[in-house]
C-alpha cells in the first residue's frame, strides 16, 4: 500500500486569522476582531506602533511582531512553524483589511499551502467605505491600489482604462494627488469623481465634483493625509465610438499595438485578433 502524503489537519494545527482593523477611528473595530486579537497567541502587524495603540486602547496584551513588505518572506517560515505547532495567529495591516494594497497575501498563500486554516475577520475597507459615500453607482469597480510614482506608468494605466465603463478606485498620497488627478482628467476626460481624505479621522473630508473641479481645488490648497479617489466609468456606448480614433489615441499615449488590442477587446467586447490587424493597418497608414 502506497504511503499517503502528510497533511496538517485543522485540529492539530493553529489558525491564521486575517483581521480588518480601523481606518482611523478606533471605535470602528468589531467585537469579533477584539475577541480574536485578545485570544490569539501572536499578532503579526504591518505597523506595530499603530497596532500597539489599538491594543492598548482595549487592554489587549497579546504578543506582537512586525510583518511588512520588507520582511514578510523572511518572517513567514517562523509564523508557519508556530501555526503548525497549534498557535492562533492574527494578521493585521496598518489600517483596513490585510492583503488589499497591504502585506499579507504571501503569508496567507504559504499558510494554505501548509494546510493551515485561514479565516477572515471582516471589517473596515477603504475602497468600499469611499464607494459607499460617493454616490457613484458601482455594481462592480476597478481597484488600482496605490498608483505608481512614475508619470509614464500612470499615463499607461489610465490609458488602458479610457473606455472602461466601471468606476475606478485608487489610493494616493498627498504629495502625488495633484499630478494623478491631472493625468486622469487629461486621459479620461472631465468625468464625475469623488475624493475621500483621512476617512473616519478627526479631519475627514469628502468632495464630489468633476475631475477638473477636484484638480483645481487640490491645486489651490496644501494636500494632507491619504486620499481614496473614485472616478466614474466611461459613458460612451460602443456604437457611438469611432474605433480608429480610439486606436490612435491609445497609440499616442505610448501603448504598444498588442496592449491596445488587449484593452479594446476587453472593454468593447471585440475580437482581439481583428483589432490587432486594424491597429497594424493604422500604424502603416493603410486604414481608411
Amino acid at each position: 500500500m502506497s504511503a499517503r502524503p502528510s497533511v496538517v489537519r485543522p485540529s492539530e494545527a493553529g489558525i491564521l486569522f486575517v483581521v480588518a482593523t480601523p481606518l482611523g477611528n478606533l471605535k470602528d473595530i468589531t467585537l469579533r476582531a477584539l475577541e480574536v486579537l485578545k485570544s490569539a497567541d501572536l499578532i503579526a502587524s504591518e505597523d506595530t506602533r499603530t497596532t500597539r495603540k489599538l491594543l492598548s486602547t482595549y487592554g489587549i496584551k497579546t504578543k506582537l511582531i512586525s510583518l511588512h513588505e520588507h520582511n514578510e518572506k523572511r518572517r513567514t517560515p517562523e509564523i508557519i512553524s508556530r501555526l503548525k505547532s497549534g498557535w492562533r495567529v492574527a494578521l493585521v495591516s496598518e489600517a483596513g483589511t490585510p492583503g488589499i494594497s497591504d502585506p499579507g497575501a504571501y503569508l496567507v498563500r504559504q499558510a494554505r499551502a501548509a494546510g493551515i486554516q485561514v479565516i477572515p475577520v471582516p471589517g473596515p475597507s477603504a475602497p468600499i467605505a469611499a464607494l459607499s459615500v460617493s454616490g457613484i453607482r458601482a455594481e462592480a469597480f476597478v481597484f488600482l491600489g496605490f498608483l505608481p510614482q512614475s508619470l509614464s506608468k500612470k499615463t499607461e494605466i489610465f490609458s488602458t482604462l479610457r473606455y472602461q465603463q466601471l468606476p475606478v478606485v485608487f489610493f494616493e498620497s498627498p504629495r502625488r494627488i495633484k499630478e494623478s488627478l491631472q493625468v486622469a482628467v487629461r486621459i479620461l476626460g472631465d468625468r464625475e469623481a469623488f475624493l475621500a481624505r483621512e476617512m473616519t479621522k478627526v479631519h475627514e473630508e469628502y468632495y464630489l465634483g468633476s475631475l477638473k473641479q477636484l484638480t483645481e481645488m487640490i491645486s489651490e490648497r496644501e494636500a494632507r493625509g491619504e486620499f481614496v479617489v473614485v472616478i466614474s466609468g466611461a459613458k460612451a456606448e460602443v456604437g457611438q465610438i469611432d474605433l480608429s480614433d480610439l486606436i490612435c489615441q491609445l497609440l499616442e499615449d505610448g501603448l504598444p499595438a498588442g496592449e491596445v488590442a488587449r484593452v479594446l477587446a476587453r472593454d468593447l467586447g471585440l475580437s482581439r485578433k481583428e483589432l490587432y490587424k486594424k491597429i497594424i493597418s493604422i500604424k502603416r497608414g493603410d486604414d481608411g
